[in-house]
């Protein structure tokens, strides 16, 4: 508040960045946490290709076989995460959820520029958690493949950003 008894606008600088660390075998990635919208147990959520919360339907995403890696359907520690973007909403089992980090700007990493590929358009950049490194995942990616699939049942064509 000023001497005039009005409040002064200040911007603040965010200077951290959040994400919810989850685990597919032994790759642990980092989801941006303003797309996270909960955490199911695998009975919590069901067996169908989709998943109602809150009134919210979200599509199944099969994340783990897009990583190249097979999740162990009898993992205790397996749950599915609701993620969405806005627009998409799409449910994604992982073998465990490693939780909550909030680490500085400067913290987070691009990939090194030897990755030409496509592998840019799938990993934004890495980080650390627990001494172990973490692939930051791009919203657009884990929720872009969610578009063909979609319009491929539906059988309309879609063109995916990814």
């Amino acid at each position: 508040m000023s001497l005039r008894g009005h409040h002064i606008a200040t911007t603040a600088v965010v200077q951290t960045a959040r994400f919810l660390v989850v685990r597919f075998d032994r790759i642990l990635c980092a989801l941006p946490s303003q797309g996270v919208r909960g955490v199911l147990t695998p009975a919590e959520a069901g067996t169908g290709s989709q998943v109602t919360a809150v009134g919210i339907t979200y599509q199944d995403i099969d994340l783990a076989s897009r990583l190249g890696v097979t999740l162990d359907p009898a993992n205790s520690d397996m749950r599915v995460v609701l993620y969405s973007n806005g627009q998409t909403n799409g449910a994604m089992r992982v073998e465990a959820v490693i939780g909550m980090i909030e680490v500085e700007r400067e913290e987070c990493r691009p990939l090194p520029s030897h990755f030409q590929h496509e592998e840019r358009t799938w990993i934004s950049g890495t980080t650390m958690c627990k001494d172990e490194l973490v692939l930051i995942l791009t919203p657009e990616w884990v929720l872009g493949e969610l578009g063909e699939v979609v319009a491929g049942a539906t059988g309309q064509r879609v063109l995916s950003a990814s």
